[in-house]
């Protein structure tokens, strides 16, 4: 089986720096080093914060080191105080986000999108309706930089009508910025724009590897005191050793030298499959490791992932991403679920040859 559903591009090589990284984390505790085997939630560890704030351009008072872009999601959600408002996110987003949104209670408004993202317009009409029925919206959750699962960055037009929008009607921001690494000159992030509403989300699972479980959460100052809460309440703090092990990688530009051979990787495992699947795919970044590909109408995305899956290769239909009805019709291709190049070539060549059949 050919794996496309794993988004998560690995490298050779990294399996064993992260090894040893790791492994120098653990060596270096002490007999009597005791803090770091109790829950970090109490913690500041400056030392460790103080480099990731450099590498991620943010305050480093503001920052706050999660257990990944996952749970960073969940804190920056519950420390928001949206129970039972409505989120803002685009027609086909990020599964994980709604999915969290949903158990606690906020409504998830689908807004049409463009090859720029979520589209100023739909978002203004969401507001306006959410206001007249009574469920005002809340917060936008959005990826701006390399789209999920959409793959396309919206620019800085976009992104300025986004935060006008938000500070119009009072909204929040969770910007998900976990892919941005694969743009090398992005626009400024919603973040940037809007510091006093945004909800800043990232990790190394991308960039780096998911096994790192390290992420990252820049709050506004005034949810200072909720955010410590939801860190408490949810996982008591993260893994000590893991953030000295990538801080190490940080510090020393190894997460650098690995980013930017992934963006080439990217780039080429991006270009290959586009010329293969030409017209069907969507606007998007060219380093982006995953891309989404447009269905007939006539053919829905659970038939075609389900088809797919006959063949040998496993796809994510966008049925999973879907927000509401106006959710492009397609599927989402991750192209590093396979570590070998040949092999997710050689499934990108068995969606064409699929497609070519309806």
């Amino acid at each position: 089986m050919i794996e496309m559903q794993y988004n998560f591009p690995l490298l050779p090589g990294q399996p064993g720096e992260w090894r040893d990284r790791l492994r120098r984390a653990v060596d270096e505790l002490g007999d009597r080093d005791f803090d770091a085997m109790r829950p970090t939630f109490r913690q500041e560890h400056p030392e460790l914060k103080r480099v990731c704030a450099a590498w991620l351009h943010v305050p480093e008072e503001r920052l706050v080191l999660t257990n990944g872009a996952h749970h960073a999601s969940l804190i920056a959600m519950m420390a928001a105080g949206l129970t039972g408002r409505g989120i803002a996110v685009d027609a086909a987003a990020y599964t994980g986000a709604m999915e969290q949104a949903r158990a606690l209670g906020c409504p998830v408004v689908g807004c049409a999108v463009d090859a720029e993202g979520m589209t100023a317009a739909s978002l203004r009409a969401a507001c306006v309706r959410g206001l007249a029925s009574g469920v005002p919206l809340g917060a936008i959750f959005c990826t701006v930089t390399v789209h999920n699962p959409l793959g396309c960055t919206a620019p800085l037009t976009r992104r300025r009508q986004i935060a006008e929008i938000a500070e119009e009607f009072d909204l929040l921001i969770l910007e998900d910025d976990t892919y941005g690494f694969m743009e090398p000159d992005p626009p400024p992030r919603l973040y940037d724009l809007a510091p006093e509403r945004t909800f800043l989300i990232s990790s190394m699972s991308k960039s780096y590897a998911p096994a790192a479980r390290m992420g990252f959460l820049v709050a506004p100052e005034r949810f200072e005191a909720p955010v410590f809460a939801a860190v408490k309440n949810t996982a008591t703090g993260s893994s000590l050793p893991h953030h000295v092990a990538c801080c190490s990688l940080i510090a020393d530009g190894s997460v650098d030298r690995v980013i930017a051979r992934k963006n080439k990787e990217g780039m080429y495992r991006n270009q290959e499959a586009r010329e293969v699947l030409a017209d069907a795919c969507w606007p998007g970044a060219r380093s982006a490791w995953h891309l989404w590909v447009n269905l007939p109408e006539r053919v829905t995305a659970q038939s075609f992932e389900a088809q797919m899956k006959e063949r040998g290769v496993l796809i994510s239909g966008g049925n999973w991403f879907a927000a509401c009805g106006d959710a492009p019709n397609g599927f989402r291709l991750a192209l590093g679920g396979e570590v070998d190049a040949a092999a997710t070539q050689r499934g990108v060549e068995l969606v064409a040859e699929e497609m070519r059949k309806l």
